[in-house]
């Protein structure tokens, strides 16, 4: 079977149908190609994540290249990257940030839902302020409801069978998953399972390569114990009197000058530094379930008979979707640095397999036109009435975007954690 292009008429009815998921394979190879090494990121004690994997009926090492939590992330910053690069037009969802200028933390600049850790949850977002009915209140209050904004009582009050309120306002934390654990109802709040997931693995791993570490100086010559300096409480320094007494004298590559004899074991610790790995090729696999976007619900009014409830469903759901792989398109368009020589680039087009019944259908999907097909979808979605604030001034909302101002305490906790940062630094 060849491959189409996706539309939004297809992608309505693979979502209101009874199709399973939409998923993509996309074989990546190293930048640099054959015989090139990669990066994989380093867990706790020092060490990559090696695993074996089932390919092709046989096992084969792995090692997981970019997990899920930090696929989500980057995918995340996909999407914000395009929101911001609409400031002329019409933004193509509806976004939350914080807007630290004019405070004493106004280094941070604009923090937005879609960077923070647990996006529209997350603890930022109850110690945030918003002007409501002439008056400060506080964004989501911890623990009293009733001290709450009436927009923040939409995380509050979400849940899977009334999800609207977050899909007007935070539509990205339906999609990536949240957990509501720092709002009024602690633990207990509200959990929304990820509808995409996506990951990264090298397939055909080999053992961890060794990176030696070396330094020419090209002006301090010879250094150590023959050429000693002194660090003054302002950070300067100056040449060592080596005649003095009681002096705390430091080495030139304390302060990062002088030769680094090459080596490949880290000098404090003397274990190998971290050489990377060589791997067959890399793979991501992501998938976007659709049972899972059908067990969300977006009730508009009581009255609404069930047939006409379920077209809305319908609506919100592929509006969902649609952004969701709007986000993969954009993810495929930009390309996959990862980190530091962890550049990998596709062995070809990037594709969909839509499934269901046991019939693999495979289309593409340029982002162009997933960008065509989320404009299509969020034009049914409001003439079903639901919300998405993304034209004009609509209350609070501006152009896409509600800005809420960080709460005194914590702009204090912000300044006060990059003194102690910087202290610890320079000790």
């Amino acid at each position: 079977m060849g491959i189409s292009e996706l539309t939004y008429e297809k992608l309505r009815e693979a979502v209101a149908g009874g199709a399973y998921a939409f998923r993509a394979v996309v074989d990546l190879e190293p930048a640099g190609g054959d015989g090139d090494k990669v990066f994989p990121p380093t867990y706790e004690g020092s060490v990559y994540a090696y695993e074996d994997r089932i390919i092709d009926g046989e096992t084969v090492r792995c090692v997981l290249l970019d997990s899920v939590q930090s696929q989500a992330n980057r995918l995340e910053l996909a999407l914000l990257d395009w929101h911001r690069s609409c400031e002329d037009g019409e933004p193509p969802f509806p976004l939350v940030q914080i807007d630290f200028h004019g405070t004493p933390a106004e280094e941070v600049g604009i923090l937005t839902a879609l960077e923070a850790p647990h996006r529209i949850a997350d603890a930022f977002f109850t110690a945030c302020e918003i002007e409501e009915g002439g008056t400060v209140k506080r964004f989501r209050h911890p623990k009293k409801l009733e001290n709450s904004s009436s927009i923040g009582l939409l995380v509050d009050k979400a849940s899977s069978a009334n999800a609207t309120g977050l899909f007007g306002l935070c539509p990205t934390a339906l999609i990536f998953g949240m957990w509501d654990s720092h709002g009024a109802r602690g633990g207990l709040g509200e959990k929304f399972q990820r509808i995409l997931t996506s990951e990264i693995i090298g397939i055909g791993a080999t053992s961890e390569n060794r990176r030696p570490t070396s330094r020419i100086d090209p002006l301090i010559k010879v250094a150590g114990e023959s050429l000693p300096i002194e660090v003054k409480e302002d950070g300067t320094w100056k040449l060592s009197d080596t005649k003095g007494e009681g002096k705390k004298t430091k080495k030139f590559s304390e302060i990062g000058l002088g030769n680094v004899t090459p080596s490949l074991n880290d000098k404090k610790t003397n274990k190998p530094n971290h050489g990377g790995t060589s791997i067959r090729y890399a793979r991501q696999i992501a998938v976007l379930s659709l049972p899972a976007l059908r067990r969300l619900r977006f009730p508009l009014d009581s009255e609404n008979p069930i047939a006409q409830q379920e077209e809305v469903n319908v609506a919100a759901r592929t509006t969902l979707a649609a952004l969701a792989l709007a986000a993969l398109a954009r993810q495929w368009e930009y390309g996959f640095s990862l980190r530091s020589r962890c550049d990998l680039v596709p062995r070809g087009e990037p594709s969909l397999s839509l499934l269901q019944y046991g019939i693999e259908e495979k289309f593409n999907l340029p982002f162009e036109r997933a960008a065509d097909i989320l404009k299509n979808a969020v034009i049914e979605a409001k003439e079903k009435g639901l919300p998405w604030p993304t034209q004009g001034i609509d209350g609070p909302w501006s152009n896409g975007i509600l800005v809420l101002r960080p709460s005194e305490e914590l702009v204090k906790a912000v300044v006060r954690s990059r003194e102690l940062a910087a202290e610890q630094k320079n000790e």
